[in-house]
């Protein structure tokens, strides 16, 4: 599928978003302590420095960086233009939500320990807009116009005669997220700012897509997050038209942990089997848990759908 205006999302959009990133530094250069505040505690006191063009440099390469990697994935999976431009367009905003931030709270000031307090309320000034220029990304890149994505999975079913009282339930489970979860709460502890808060909420939230489980019974699928098994929602069984099996490479989904393609919706723990649910009304559900083919095939019989096993 071809990507929708990469003009804008891999050009005009990035180049402006760098621009903001750079343009706070080159504007006020001279009103700035070297070195200057760069880290600030949970109190909003700066509590670290850095010398200004190190700021900048950091600032300005890690979107290059970004852009780059983004153009690289987007040349093998088009597809996932909608998600992984939102995704370049919220890091630039928010990466230059960070450079204004830094420098206005340095400006003029003597040493970068007078710099100003950096807040809750600063923050939220750079994390709201850069969330609205993610979603304007989005929309750029084609958003909900683009074409849904087929399956292409098989359809199984299983012959357990009368279903009504069977109940089937599978787990998957992903190293990557529970590592990448469990080390961006340690970081968020050990820095111990207002970053500590975000990091937490996002090593929590990475955790929860790091365990999936789904359980099949007369009623509908179960779906759970989670060690805990929190959240947790009900797929009813007559917004089913049947399910499928397929093997999952999260790459060509954008990664894992929760992920949005065209008409699809997966909770990606793993590489490997999974369980698609087809909804007529709403986008499949694909789940990476053990055993899909069993989940798949009772789901099916449940149904009247399918081929027997």
């Amino acid at each position: 599928m071809k990507m929708s205006r990469p003009w804008l999302t891999l050009g005009v959009g990035p180049a402006l978003l760098f621009g903001a990133i750079v343009a706070p530094l080159g504007l006020f250069w001279g009103d700035l302590p070297n070195p200057m505040a760069s880290h600030w505690d949970i109190s909003g006191t700066p509590d670290g420095s850095m010398p200004p063009m190190v700021l900048l440099l950091v600032l300005a390469g890690l979107y290059v960086a970004i852009h780059w990697a983004v153009t690289r994935v987007l040349a093998r999976t088009p597809s996932e233009a909608p998600s992984f431009i939102a995704g370049l367009f919220f890091l630039g905003a928010l990466l230059a939500g960070v450079s204004w931030l830094s420098v206005l709270a340095n400006r003029n000031q003597a040493t970068w320990e007078a710099a100003d307090n950096v807040g809750l309320s600063q923050i939220l000034t750079a994390i709201l807009p850069a969330v609205l220029i993610g979603y304007l990304g989005w929309q750029a890149a084609g958003g909900r116009s683009v074409v849904r994505t087929p399956s292409g999975g098989s359809m199984p079913a299983l012959d357990i005669g009368e279903p009504t009282a069977a109940i089937w339930s599978g787990r998957g489970a992903g190293r990557i997220l529970q590592v990448v979860g469990a080390v961006l709460i340690v970081i968020g502890l050990a820095t111990w700012s207002w970053s500590t808060i975000v990091l937490i909420l996002l090593g929590l939230l990475v955790l929860a897509f790091a365990e999936v489980r789904a359980t099949v019974s007369q009623r509908g699928v179960v779906v759970s997050l989670g060690w805990l098994g929190i959240p947790s929602w009900t797929v009813p069984m007559d917004s089913i038209s049947h399910a499928e099996i397929e093997t999952v490479n999260p790459m060509a989904y954008g990664g894992w942990g929760y992920r949005l393609r065209p008409g699809v919706r997966a909770i990606l723990t793993r590489g490997g089997g999974a369980l698609r649910l087809i909804r007529d009304d709403k986008a499949d559900l694909v789940l990476t848990v053990d055993d899909a083919v069993t989940g798949a095939g009772l789901i099916n019989s449940m149904l009247g759908a399918g081929r027997v096993e």
